[in-house]
């Protein structure tokens, strides 16, 4: 959202109505009320990088269903990186989760 908001100077009621979410949500998510303050996109580039494609497949008019398959990609790669478990464990007080394990 920060690169739809930022790069491409995209007001948050046309992100919400591209990612299907409420304008309240994109407002929450862009302050890190809602995602909180993580250091994910720091110690991932991984979520940069898919980000940005993202953003571009929205700019050029993608629907989600078209850019959904990106994102799919992007969340498997990442689970799939013990390295990602083991912060969002710590992160979100998970204790014994291995949800990323099942998948």
């Amino acid at each position: 959202m920060k690169e739809l908001s930022g790069k491409y100077k995209m007001k948050q009621s046309e992100i919400a109505k591209r990612l299907g979410i409420t304008q309240a949500s994109v407002s929450q998510y862009l302050s890190s009320t809602r995602a909180g303050n993580s250091n994910m996109n720091e110690s991932f580039p991984q979520i940069r990088n898919y980000a940005e494609e993202i953003s571009k497949r929205i700019m050029n008019g993608e629907t989600k269903y078209e850019w959904y398959g990106v994102l799919c990609k992007a969340c498997n790669e990442i689970r799939a990186d013990e390295e990602f478990c083991k912060m969002h464990r710590v992160s979100a007080n998970l204790g014994g989760c291995d949800i990323c394990k099942k998948h």
